[in-house]
């Protein structure tokens, strides 16, 4: 049968390389000589989608289908690991101080980006800091953008429909407020409330294009365990445009791995992985 064909399809080196260059290319994401196994077990899944047998057959389809097929090759390597409240502690500081100061400022305007929202786990989990801190006071004009480069990851997030296991986290008062139980076929099942839905923006946005098609500037920016993918440059060209898109008094919070000490003159560390943008460099 053809699934077990593929089953023992090998990725040569030099196949991997050809990958590697277009992904790289394509996404600004690097994968090791380490990778290797990863990225022929994450090819394989969608040439068994396609029927097709062997890496250098499916290397000629993607050339022959470019336009198409390069957006399903993305999705199939892209790591999309989130969680509701992942890194509590950075929804903490966002409800303790970062709201409380724009309240003291009495910002009518509020922009926060989520930059590799993955199947909207955290953009869901920023509005429902907003709303909590909030209340009835929430600043009229808020809006959340949450942007990735995966199509499919944003359809998910679109839909907004998890497993009841994904928000086991998330505490029953919240549960209630933010979420609808399913019954019946949907049992096992939430789904957000649209209070929550109409304060996002889903948008396919790859961080590493040429240019970006909003205008900001925005208050706050989440990135977070994203640019572990990246090399240092393409790092660095995504930095030096969120500094661009970022108020003068905005915030940049990062994956608690993750550290800006190599671009000090554009940022400067205000909390636990939390940057400020360095308004002397405006």
């Amino acid at each position: 049968m053809i699934a077990n064909v593929i089953t023992r399809a090998e990725l040569s080196d030099a196949d991997f390389d050809h990958f590697k260059a277009i992904i790289e290319r394509e996404s600004g994401i690097r994968f090791h000589s380490s990778k290797k196994i990863l990225v022929e077990a994450r090819l394989l899944r969608r040439m068994r989608e396609l029927k097709i047998r062997a890496y250098p057959a499916y290397l000629k389809y993607l050339r022959d289908n470019y336009k198409d097929e390069i957006v399903n090759l993305i999705n199939c390597v892209t790591t999309n690991k989130t969680e509701f409240f992942r890194e509590s502690f950075h929804f903490q500081v966002l409800r303790d101080t970062v709201l409380p100061e724009f309240e003291r400022r009495k910002k009518r305007r509020l922009r926060i980006w989520s930059a590799g929202c993955s199947t909207g786990e955290e953009p869901y989990t920023i509005a429902i800091t907003l709303l909590e801190y909030y209340g009835d006071r929430c600043p009229g004009d808020t809006r959340i953008l949450a942007t990735d480069i995966d199509t499919s990851v944003l359809s998910c997030a679109c839909e907004g429909i998890y497993s009841a296991q994904s928000v086991k986290c998330i505490e029953e008062p919240l549960l209630r407020r933010y979420f609808l139980r399913g019954r019946g076929p949907d049992e096992g099942r939430v789904k957000v409330k649209d209070s929550l839905k109409k304060m996002i923006r889903f948008r396919r946005l790859n961080l590493l294009s040429d240019s970006f098609p909003m205008s900001g500037p925005f208050d706050i920016i989440f990135c977070r365990n994203v640019v572990i993918y990246f090399d240092r440059e393409s790092q660095v060209k995504l930095f030096t445009r969120f500094h661009h898109y970022l108020d003068n008094e905005g915030y940049l919070f990062m994956g608690h791995s993750e550290a800006l000490t190599y671009m000090s003159d554009l940022f400067s560390l205000w909390g636990r992985s939390v940057y400020r943008k360095n308004r002397q460099c405006t």
